[in-house]
């Protein structure tokens, strides 16, 4: 026969229940099941048989925390010890019902207990949640209980949550999704308005390959064969280049493109106002990223510009975790598929990272973008951690910082270091190694 305790953890205490005996755990779970929804039928199940409450929230709050993470408290620990009866192998054998699986495994070390999470502990501890205080003699008050409830929800959520007041650098993060959600939106429909718009005009995109241009000269022109009269002036507004506003004219007069009617042109300058609209809201978007920076993260943002360093908080999940990576870690941020997939192909890892694509480093040849990757990561770290920490940050850190990586960018111009290591490098001499014969 089996004998089954299961043990219950409210906000207001621990709670041990008894189940009737049992032969087999299968055969005890039907029972179980059509017993759950009628209380008269579940207390004919499972009884009571002890409940320690806590004295004060602050206990509350520590024996919860422990439970959360698998861990096993000294409260709960003396409470299973005087309330768990130990199996003995004549008579029957005692079993202990846990919700959570991972302290489940830390009670079976510790006290040597055999623990259970499945099959019918957790319909029981369903009807246990479901008529806990009508098992509870004691708890009369049911405003008392969700009262005790809604506070201990509220002090275990500010630990988990751990929010910061002063330094909300979320609104960073979903700024900047919203930034490249707007962006990927944009060059979607342009591409869409670039398609319909080829079949009239093809010869606009090869004189004007910028797609906020283009969007631009297709509002403009509207039909090529009905262009209204100071057209020159408003492509020049536009384009700001007379020898392209010259060709635009020329192209329009003996394009190739077919005739389009008023209700294809009407769309397509629909799908226009909305593409201008849509850039709109990203520019002020960008602004908003732009100022939160400056408020949150201003020696980042100066050491990077805002929209990078932005991308590197998005990246790093917050500025505490930011500040809190090494230097080595800061290096790769953006560019974790390309090096995992270099690490397995066993190939030279590719510079894809937000750090690599910096301006900082820039495009020139006689620098090296690894060392530079490096010491602009360290820079960036220290940057963080003086934003994060400081009580009233500002930029001044920022600005030494970027002096600092502006002069090793003008050493390495100057030293050339790819020539160097190529002058350096010397070939090893062949030294023949004479064979014996063996004799």
């Amino acid at each position: 026969m089996h004998q089954l305790y299961v043990l219950y953890e409210d906000a207001t205490g621990y709670a041990l229940f008894r189940t009737t005996e049992f032969e087999e755990i299968a055969t005890f779970l039907p029972q179980v099941q059509d017993s759950v929804i009628d209380i008269s039928k579940f207390r004919s199940v499972v009884f009571l048989v002890a409940f320690q409450k806590f004295e004060t929230w602050r206990e509350g709050l520590e024996n919860l925390k422990c439970v959360s993470t698998g861990s096993l408290h000294k409260d709960l620990q003396l409470f299973l010890e005087n309330n768990v009866p130990k199996s003995k192998k004549s008579t029957q054998r005692v079993m202990l019902g846990v919700q959570d699986p991972a302290l489940a495994t830390e009670i079976k070390d510790t006290l040597g207990l055999n623990c259970s999470s499945s099959g019918a502990v957790t319909e029981i501890i369903r009807g246990i949640r479901m008529h806990f205080r009508k098992l509870m003699k004691s708890f009369h008050d049911e405003n008392t209980i969700m009262k005790s409830k809604l506070a201990m929800g509220h002090h275990f959520a500010r630990v988990k949550v751990n929010l910061t007041i002063n330094k909300v650098d979320n609104m960073i993060t979903h700024g900047l999704n919203v930034v490249d959600q707007l962006k990927r939106d944009v060059n979607t429909l342009a591409l869409r308005v670039r398609r319909l718009y080829d079949c009239h005009f093809p010869e606009l995109f090869k004189l004007v390959p910028d797609p906020q241009q283009y969007i631009m000269c297709v509002k403009v022109i509207k039909d090529r064969k009905n262009m209204p009269e100071n057209i020159e002036e408003l492509l020049q507004c536009v384009l700001k280049d007379e020898n392209k506003v010259e060709n635009i004219l020329k192209n329009a007069q003996k394009s190739m493109g077919m005739e389009i009617a008023v209700e294809d042109m009407d769309n397509i300058i629909n799908i226009v106002e909305q593409i201008l609209s849509l850039m709109k809201q990203q520019n002020t978007q960008t602004d908003y990223v732009k100022s939160k920076m400056h408020l949150i993260a201003p020696s980042l943002g100066n050491l990077m510009g805002e929209m990078a360093g932005a991308r590197l908080i998005n990246q790093a999940g917050s500025l505490t975790h930011l500040s809190k990576l090494p230097a080595s870690t800061v290096q790769i941020l953006g560019a974790k598929k390309s090096l995992f997939r270099a690490l397995k192909s066993k190939e030279a890892s590719s510079k894809f990272s937000s750090i690599s694509k910096s301006s900082l480093i820039g495009q020139d040849g006689r620098i090296t973008k690894g060392r530079m990757s490096r010491f602009l990561a360290n820079k960036c770290s220290l940057a963080a951690r003086s934003d994060c920490f400081s009580v009233d940050p500002s930029g001044i850190h920022g600005e030494q910082l970027k002096i600092e990586v502006e002069n090793r960018v003008k050493f390495y111009v100057r030293k050339n270091p790819e020539k160097k290591h190529k002058k350096g490098r010397k070939k090893s001499k062949k030294v023949k190694i004479p064979m014996e014969i063996e004799r």
